[in-house]
């Protein structure tokens, strides 16, 4: 049976003091969102090991955690993204914050109603990424026969393109660039990784930590100096060592 709404979200609160804790979650308690499944860390260990197991859709994140950083756990978490609400009593680590697209940014002691309005926000945003990937999903599998299409969600539009039109995707940190036959470049604010779980991967190979391509857009494969790809309009698409078999593999079994 499909289902459109997940039952719940699941937030993974990180500081390093209790009373902080403690504060967050009563705002949690009285946000008036439903099916809200809450967790604590106190420390950079502690948190990776909750989000290794509990796997949360939000994190409430102090920026400063014993001698370590919130930023810490981003990076050790990294290619992956979870949408994360800074909570801080420092001002000056806001800009690096929403370089690693922090959904919000507030400073302690913080007002609650500036919490709640935050998580709804949060969870508002979660619910809408969510629909989308199954709605998505549901359509392919209603409609097989048709070409495979994807949602693109930026901060201001929703693309609908045909998979085959896109030549290849770049990573960005918690972005990613995709690049089109006919049209401008789209950035979305989802990791590379992401997309290449859920896009053909008959059709797309990653070739490179930072690229995934189609491969039905190559013209060329210059096996020197490494190796790279090349598209139509010429771009040069790096191969990796690792991944130079996968690619001679891919042509030997579609030429």
């Amino acid at each position: 049976m499909f289902s459109i709404l997940p039952p719940r979200m699941k937030i993974l609160i990180i500081d390093d003091e209790k009373m902080a804790r403690e504060n967050c979650q009563m705002v949690l308690s009285r946000s008036g969102i439903d099916n809200l499944l809450v967790q604590e860390a106190d420390s950079v260990p502690s948190a990776l090991k909750a989000i290794d197991e509990f796997n949360p859709d939000l994190l409430l994140l102090d920026i400063q955690l014993h001698d370590k950083s919130g930023f810490d756990i981003l990076q050790t978490i990294a290619p992956r993204y979870i949408p994360t609400i800074f909570i801080t009593a420092y001002n000056d680590f806001a800009l690096k914050a929403f370089q690693v697209s922090a959904l919000d940014y507030l400073l302690k002691p913080f007002d609650p109603s500036d919490l709640t309005a935050a998580l709804l926000k949060a969870h508002k945003r979660i619910q809408n990424d969510r629909i989308l990937e199954q709605l998505d999903v549901f359509r392919q599998q209603l409609k097989p026969a048709e070409p495979k299409r994807i949602v693109l969600n930026t901060a201001d539009m929703l693309h609908i393109v045909d998979i085959h039109e896109i030549t290849h995707c770049l990573a960005d940190g918690a972005y990613t660039h995709f690049f089109f036959t006919d049209r401008k470049t789209i950035l979305v604010s989802k990791t590379l990784a992401h997309f290449e779980s859920i896009i053909d991967n008959n059709q797309f190979i990653r070739t490179h930590q930072s690229y995934l391509v189609n491969m039905r857009h190559v013209t060329q494969f210059d096996k020197r100096n490494g190796g790279f790809l090349i598209l139509p309009n010429g771009v040069e698409i790096p191969v990796s060592t690792r991944k130079k078999e996968e690619v001679l593999a891919h042509f030997k079994a579609n030429h």
